[in-house]
């Protein structure tokens, strides 16, 4: 009798499972270029999806030589046509995660922005959340490689040269240095910093949350800095002092049990930033180096990003 009831107890566990895994399918991906070809297919969509709207897309690299998954998250007016061009944050996951980790994990960065606009806290906006696998945004290697955990190639190519030039080809964007934003989590705050200040021409604003930024970078990167630029031409903390950050607005912000070297390293960019008489906005709360301290201030975020008086119309 005992055995009877075990097994019908697992077998209505096993269809129930069956049942979750049939109501579930792969989100459907839409490739991309940079030259706008799937432009009109996006519009389509645009036109008939429920908003906000999140879509996902494949974009074929030719830096890196391979594909990309991409999610972009579109705000509610986009499918009228009545908006924009729309400013555009680029939103870089952290260290294992990936297109996705914006959108899970309780950051949800997509209903909380939708919940700010019908708020009229901030302007609405696009967010990009690309695939950067744990590469730190850099062009560490001519070729694409894998160093332990971690990814080498022309990544910084791949997030500028292919990236960017494909989201303003298929989208209403605004299309400069005053519509264009990047921030970044962990690892994706080490390449938002970079990338704004090696090239504050692209970006007006940049987050670095809870970045992953050294005041001596640990012997297990030291491949950050072999793809033929020297540490200075990459590193945040040493690039403040060529005067790349004084046009951009900085956000910087970690928790109070934050990585002791993760905190030192972020007090080191401060001190470099004060010396380079350069502002800044910082901000230190309880928490930890995880997703519900960054759940807990993701509407903190957003509100710098979109505020009402950033981007700009074309």
């Amino acid at each position: 009798m005992r055995n009877q009831m075990l097994k019908r107890i697992i077998c209505a566990a096993a269809i129930m499972l069956l049942l979750a895994g049939c109501g579930r399918t792969a989100a459907q991906r839409t490739m991309i270029d940079s030259s706008g070809t799937a432009k009109e297919t996006l519009e389509a969509a645009a036109q008939t999806a429920d908003s906000p709207m999140l879509q996902h897309l494949t974009l074929e690299s030719r830096a890196l030589g391979k594909a990309m998954k991409v999610n972009v998250y579109l705000p509610e007016d986009y499918a009228d046509g009545a908006g924009g061009p729309y400013p555009v944050l680029y939103a870089l996951h952290g260290k294992n995660g990936n297109e996705n980790s914006f959108f899970s994990g309780g950051l949800n960065i997509g209903e909380r922005a939708a919940k700010l606009v019908n708020e009229g806290k901030i302007a609405p906006f696009i967010i990009v959340s690309p695939q950067l696998d744990n590469s730190y945004g850099v062009n560490s290697s001519e070729k694409l490689d894998k160093r332990h955990e971690y990814e080498l190639g022309r990544y910084e190519d791949y997030l500028l040269k292919d990236l960017i030039p494909a989201i303003d080809a298929n989208y209403n964007t605004a299309a400069n240095r005053e519509g264009r934003y990047i921030g970044g989590i962990s690892m994706g705050g080490y390449a938002a910093l970079h990338l704004a200040f090696t090239h504050p021409d692209m970006f007006s604003k940049v987050g670095g949350h809870s970045a992953a930024v050294w005041k001596e970078t640990p012997d297990y990167l030291a491949w950050l800095y072999q793809g033929g630029q020297p540490q200075e031409e990459v590193d945040p903390v040493m690039l403040v002092g060529k005067g790349a950050a004084s046009s951009l607005a900085i956000y910087l912000d970690h928790g109070d049990k934050e990585h002791e070297t993760i905190a030192e390293g972020n007090q080191a960019l401060m001190n470099a930033l004060d010396q380079a008489g350069v502002g800044y906005e910082y901000h230190s709360s309880p928490g930890g180096h995880n997703d519900k301290y960054w759940a807990a201030h993701m509407d903190e975020y957003l509100q710098f990003y979109g505020n009402k008086g950033g981007g700009s119309k074309k």
